[in-house]
């Protein structure tokens, strides 16, 4: 039985995986199973088709009818967001918007859906096409996983016009040629229709992160499309989904944002409605979970897991509430109503993060390592989720920022003693590693660094460890006076080393640029 995702940020307490054979990036081409048939009916195909409407011959007359209010189009979506944050829905203006139907099969491991999104051409010149990243056909990374589903585009349609979809960087992407040119500032409604095939965890769940046909981002008048078998694969601009999950009525649905409804069918299966606010990208697990509930103020942390697993989700909800709370106070507020975890059993310690659906892995009993695992996916929320940044040219933004944000955990919260505890095996075992390797810039694309061993050691330890010194020669307040005003200032949008450099250098009012010279290399715009 495969593993249905790609483990995408694992932070492991063993070093069974520091290995030379982990070290090829070199992609070959694939060889692409026949096309899935749902066993199930199928969704309704991505057209767009005008209702027609019967008009009386004789026009009766209509009593007067006072104007009520005009609804608000974001009310159903305000209440995925934490009080004072539904406003953020509106300020996010033209970022792109999803509508997705999916109906899950666990019979038949087949997954059906359709998805209308609304994008809105943002760049200064005519778009002639529009990318999507299909993420599960991602070839297997560098632990093994992965490769073992297929997502197919089965319809396309762009303003109710079809489109024939063409694959492209190994069948992880598809371009629509558009009909016409999309002007500067115009948008269009992208529909969609996709199946794919997936595969439970060992647990018997279902975890389905990125799960959709995704915008690529556009850069410099192209689509990227990245592909590589490094663990981290999702680089993604902000948007706002609504989202409707059909699935049998035995399992929860755990999903990015906030479930608002749920509604029964008599053919045994229930629809969940979702929307978010703002967010990375939609992730979404299935499954008969048992759980527990934590509080940080006013955001409750829900940390489930497959019932029989017996793992201790009370000691990962209190560990997240906490971890939670301690960032809001440091970094930034989080602007999510909630927070979910799936906790699972493995082989070692690690996790996967997606916007306010993370997936903490644990080997064995929950212990220590699992604990600094849970606190370094929850700081994951601020860097990768609200603020994020190019995983394929500038990974420490997101790692090295989450890595040190673990041990931050640990002093504000855990206690000096297992700071100390956490700072050698977390950091600097792998930093000594970092610098037997070369000492490397931490600030490298993936593509520059070796192997992905050499690449891990550097980020996630000498990252930190250029934190600390960069902490210790600004002080505390401007350290983290900096880090708010980095987060502020790219909330929902794409962070740079640039961009942070400048915010600490306008913290510590002083110049840094040869400190991150030193450790980050070349700061890119």
């Amino acid at each position: 039985m495969g593993n249905p995702l790609p483990i995408r940020r694992m932070l492991s307490v063993l070093m069974c995986f520091m290995l030379a054979g982990c070290a090829s990036t070199t992609l070959q081409p694939t060889t692409i199973p026949a096309t899935i048939t749902p066993t199930n009916s199928a969704p309704p195909t991505a057209t767009f088709a005008p209702t027609a409407t019967t008009v009386p011959a004789t026009p009766t007359a209509q009593p007067a009818v006072t104007p009520s209010p005009t609804p608000d189009p974001d009310a159903d979506y305000v209440p995925a967001m934490r009080p004072g944050f539904g406003g953020d829905i509106a300020l996010a203006g033209n970022i792109p918007r999803y509508t997705l139907d999916i109906w899950l099969m666990p019979a038949s491991r087949v997954l059906t859906g359709t998805e209308h999104i609304r994008y809105t051409n943002r760049a200064d010149a005519p778009l002639s096409d529009i990318a999507l990243r299909l993420y599960p056909n991602f070839p297997t990374d560098v632990f093994g996983k992965g490769g073992d589903v297929q997502m197919d585009v089965t319809g396309a349609a762009a303003n109710g016009q079809p489109i024939a979809p063409r694959y492209t960087a190994h069948r992880t992407a598809v371009l629509l040629q558009l009909p016409e040119p999309l002007a500067p500032g115009a948008a269009t409604t992208l529909a969609i229709s996709f199946t794919a095939s997936m595969v439970p965890w060992r647990d018997g769940s279902w975890p389905l992160p990125s799960y959709y046909p995704m915008l690529a981002v556009r850069e410099n008048g192209a689509w990227r499309l990245d592909v590589t078998r490094f663990a981290d694969h999702v680089y993604a601009e902000s948007a706002i989904y609504a989202a409707s999950i059909t699935a049998p009525s035995s399992l929860t649905i755990v999903a990015t944002g906030s479930t608002i409804a749920a509604t029964p069918h008599a053919d045994g299966t229930t629809t969940h409605e979702v929307r978010t606010g703002p967010v990375r990208e939609f992730a979404l697990t299935a499954g008969t979970f048992a759980h527990t509930t934590a509080n940080a103020g006013n955001v409750p942390v829900h940390v489930y897991t497959a019932r029989g697993t017996r793992l201790d989700t009370a000691q990962i909800a209190g560990v997240a509430a906490a971890a939670l709370a301690d960032f809001d106070t440091r970094f930034g507020a989080y602007p999510y109503a909630e927070l979910d975890i799936q906790l699972l059993p493995y082989e070692y310690d690690g996790g996967d993060e997606f916007p306010g659906l993370i997936l903490l892995y644990s080997g064995g009993a929950v212990g220590p390592g699992t604990r600094y695992v849970a606190a370094h996916e929850v700081a994951h929320q601020w860097w990768y989720g609200i603020v994020g940044n190019d995983i394929y040219r500038q990974p420490w933004l997101d790692e090295a920022l989450a890595q040190y944000s673990g041990i931050i955990y640990a002093e504000d919260v855990a206690g000096p003693a297992t700071a100390s505890a956490y700072w050698q095996r977390e950091v600097v075992r792998r930093y000594n590693g970092a610098h037997a390797d070369g000492d490397l810039p931490v600030g490298w694309a993936i593509t520059n660094y070796p192997s992905f061993n050499v690449y891990y050691r550097t980020v996630y330890g000498k990252g930190p460890v250029f934190l600390r010194t960069l902490r210790e020669q600004i002080g505390d307040d401007a350290f983290f006076s900096a880090l708010r005003q980095y987060y502020q200032q790219n909330r929902y949008g794409i962070g740079t080393t640039a961009a942070l450099e400048r915010a600490f250098e306008a913290a510590a009012r002083q110049p840094l640029g040869p400190l991150f010279a030193q450790w980050v290399g070349s700061a890119a715009p």
